[in-house]
């Protein structure tokens, strides 16, 4: 539930008016998990060693000893939730906010504001934001933002469990993701989660030079403390299931990883925009945009045990450094053209695929509409429209590529996770709409 509200207020000696602002809200967020069936978590008979025999003669067997491991208890594809782990967890906050803007000069805005939210699980904190612009010259001011912020773990994040099956070096094994709370995450130096917390910079200017075109350059810092994200994956030895019985349900080979707040970060990045309007282009109406982003994350500290150094180079170069999109929409009566292109820098995946840098690649999107009779629109389009796929998984020390199938054991033949755009190809649609 929230209300917003805002009233001008004229004040003798600015420019202009001050629009003050202000608001309330209350959010509930509730997460909750039941027990699967029985024999999607239960330990069946196999789930320790067995007694192996022989066939010394016709009915008769003689002892040959145990055999070399347990399978995990579960199901395989999907492990189930066991009473254990079954519940539901739920949190409440509320903030308040006040803003204030202005134009204090003919050439100078301001803008102040602060919000104050309070947790039911995690307390309260006081977030602000401070903005301002500044006209130079006709068609180029400057302007910049310092501010804080503030990001509360969610329930689930809290609390959630899985446990799944996959395949490592042709082994199937299980993977689990567990609550902090949990024996399992304990065991591994998980903690309590606590919120993010962050300071921002950001500092550019807007130029206008000529009727029809804009630019915005702007550069950015933001510092992040106590970040959340997903640990290294511990792996799971006969040891370990020794001091810890409750890793059973992982089994030896397995893993298990947990959400933290081991590390913080800095982000830097450039965004920079240009846009022009031609009003005559094939008798009909064209803006144009293109669009570049830099953008790096460095990690500034971290707890070693829970964030490796895979991680630090996946925080850096999972998501590609540079992105350029280029785009043109054409109008003219009826008919509406919108025409993209997507450029993904090289960027990395090194927890799963170590040493390997993916390749740089573009992806082109188009659509066409017609609008019919005021009040429907219909549109053929193509997302990835020549079919780009990422780099092929590369044979390494740490993955092993069958020359048969070009594929890995576990039949993968790009990243898993599809890179910045997937690896399914184009996509192509009709789509109709209709305005009533």
């Amino acid at each position: 539930f929230n209300i917003d509200l805002s009233y001008p207020v004229n004040v003798a000696g600015l420019f202009g008016p001050v629009v003050l602002s202000g608001g309330a809200e209350y959010r509930k967020e509730e997460y909750g998990q039941t027990a699967g069936d029985p024999q999607s978590y239960g330990a069946g008979p196999y789930a320790k060693k067995q007694n192996l025999y022989t066939l010394a003669s016709p009915g008769v067997y003689t002892a040959a000893g145990t055999s070399d491991r347990a399978l995990s208890p579960g199901a395989s594809g999907y492990g189930g939730t066991s009473p254990d782990a079954a519940g539901s967890w739920d949190q409440n906050n509320w903030g308040v906010y006040i803003d204030a803007e202005t134009d204090i000069t003919e050439k100078l805005s301001v803008g102040l504001a602060a919000r104050y939210e309070d947790y039911s699980t995690f307390g309260g904190t006081t977030v602000g934001k401070i903005n301002a612009i500044y006209k130079l010259f006709d068609g180029f001011s400057i302007r910049g933002t310092v501010g804080t912020g503030f990001h509360a773990p969610s329930p689930g994040q809290s609390n959630d469990e899985i446990l799944t099956t996959t395949f490592v070096a042709g082994n199937q094994v299980q993977v689990g993701t567990y609550p902090v709370g949990s024996a399992i995450a304990k065991y591994y130096g998980a903690t309590t989660l606590k919120p993010e917390e962050s300071d921002n910079f950001g500092f550019g200017f807007v130029a206008k030079p000529m009727a029809n075109t804009l630019i915005t350059v702007d550069a950015y810092s933001i510092d992040v403390t106590s970040r959340l994200g997903i640990s290294t994956t511990h792996n799971v030895t006969a040891a370990d299931v020794a001091a810890q019985p409750a890793l059973a349900a992982v089994g030896v080979g397995g893993a298990v990883t947990f959400f933290t707040n081991a590390f913080d970060t800095q982000t830097r990045g450039l965004d920079v925009v240009a846009t022009h309007r031609v009003d005559d282009l094939f008798g009909g109406r064209a803006n144009l945009t293109l669009a570049y982003n830099y953008n790096t994350s460095e990690v500034t500290k971290r707890d070693p045990a829970v964030i490796t150094d895979d991680q630090v180079i996946d925080i850096k170069h999972l998501a590609p450094n540079h992105r350029v999109v280029a785009s043109i929409n054409w109008q003219r009566g009826p008919w509406t053209v919108n025409a993209r292109e997507n450029y993904f820098g090289t960027w990395r995946d090194e927890n799963d695929y170590p040493g390997q840098k993916f390749g740089a690649k573009s992806t082109i999107d188009l659509d066409v509409s017609y609008a019919l009779a005021d009040r429907y629109t219909i549109t053929l389009g193509a997302t990835n429209i020549f079919n780009t796929y990422p780099d092929k998984i590369a044979q390494s020390s740490s993955n092993s590529v069958y020359p048969v199938t070009g594929s890995l054991d576990n039949g993968s033949v790009y990243p898993r996770n599809g890179g910045p755009f997937g690896f399914n190809g184009g996509f192509w649609y009709v789509r109709l709409q209709g305005k009533f």
